[in-house]
Parts: structure tokens; sequence; C-alpha cells
């Protein structure tokens, strides 16, 4: 493998339709509190709990199913849907040369989880976890994705995380934010090209192995 070709992808958000999941998940845990009324969003808050105005005890309900043992039953993980945009935006980067990577903030105990939703379109060899941040009231630290990054040597990162993005800064050469209007988030430092479609990323990946005689 070229490790100069590697870019990697967040999942949640980028990849994967996490919030629809998520809210869906949420109306059927909390069906009888909800009375059959659908989940409204109250803010744009990244916290899916003040997102959707629910309690603490609701939320830690909702993460309880969602990250349900899959040696005891099925866990949400494995079925988060994909975007329209997941498998041509993959398919563009490897059109360039690249060898892509996801590096998700998910637990290990859920690799194959994520590998399922994911359908083969990055395989699970190249799927990499850094730590469970939903639901534990602990966010993985930033810093465990860039040093993922370096390991791999990737030049190009996906994300929609500032946190994420401005800790890969001195990791890869080109670190993107795909802005998805999350309040309550730090904001994107100088170094970090932000977007808001998610297609913009492989524009950017080809101009900056262009300029850097990296490309195919």
């Amino acid at each position: 493998m070229n490790a100069s070709s590697v870019v990697a992808l967040d999942v949640d958000g980028v990849l994967g339709d996490y919030e629809t999941h998520w809210r869906e998940c949420a109306e059927e845990v909390l069906c009888c509190r909800l009375q059959g009324r659908p989940l409204l969003k109250v803010s744009e808050q990244h916290n899916m709990g003040l997102r959707y105005g629910l309690t603490g005890k609701d939320v830690d309900a909702v993460w309880r199913a969602f990250n349900e043992d899959p040696l005891q039953g099925a866990t949400r993980w494995a079925d988060l849907p994909l975007y329209d945009h997941a498998s041509e935006l993959v398919l563009a980067l490897e059109d360039l040369g690249c060898t892509v990577w996801a590096v998700t903030s998910i637990d290990v105990q859920h690799r194959a989880a994520r590998a399922e939703s994911l359908a083969g379109l990055i395989p699970a060899g190249r799927i990499v976890c850094v730590g469970f941040a939903p639901g534990t009231g602990h966010a993985a630290p930033a810093y465990a994705k860039a040093n993922v990054l370096r390991d791999l040597g990737a030049v190009a990162f996906l994300d929609d995380h500032p946190a994420n993005t401005n800790a890969a800064i001195g990791s890869v050469p080109l670190s993107v934010l795909l802005d998805r209007g999350y309040h309550g988030l730090e904001a994107p430092e100088y170094g970090v090209t932000v977007i808001d479609d998610p297609m913009d990323f492989p524009v950017l990946v080809e101009s900056l192995l262009m300029r850097t005689g990296r490309a195919a």
C-alpha cells in the first residue's frame, strides 16, 4: 500500500445517517412516554439529549438500546443507514488512487457492527475504532484520531466534529470539517478546511495530490 494515498473518513455524520438512526431508536425506546408522538428537535446542539430535549434518564435508556451487547441481542450500530452520497464519496476517492480508511469514535467491541453497517464499502480491515464517545459521558480524546492518522500516513481526513479536525492539523496535510451546523462545539482552527457538501472532499484531495505530485 502506498501510504501517500491514504485518506481517512469519519463514519457517523459523514458516511452514516447517525442522527436519524438515533432519533428513531429513541422514539422506539421512549414510545410510552411519547405516546406515539414523534421526537421533535428543539435545538441544533451537537449533544443528542439537548438536541431533542430529553432528560438524562431518557438519554441513558436510548444508549442502552443502542449499545446492547451483540452476544445478547442486536446492536443498533449494525444497521446504521448510509447516506446516499456514501458510496459516491468512497468511489470518487478510490478513483483518485486513494486507499480509504474509516477512523471512527466507537468502542472496539462494536467494530464488527460498524463493518456490517458499512456493507463492504470500507473493508473491515480498514476500520479503526478509537474509543467509545456516545453514551459514556466522556468524549473520545480528539488526539486519538490524530494519532491514528499519523500512524496511517494519511494525507487527508474528513470529520464532522471540529475537535477532531483541529487535532488532526499537523497529522495530515489536509484536515477537512464537514459542517453540519452543530451548536455547542469549538470553532474550526486556522488550517482546517470547512465544507458543507461531502462531495467537495474528493475535489480537495485531488487538488492536494496534484499539487504535491502524488496523483495516480
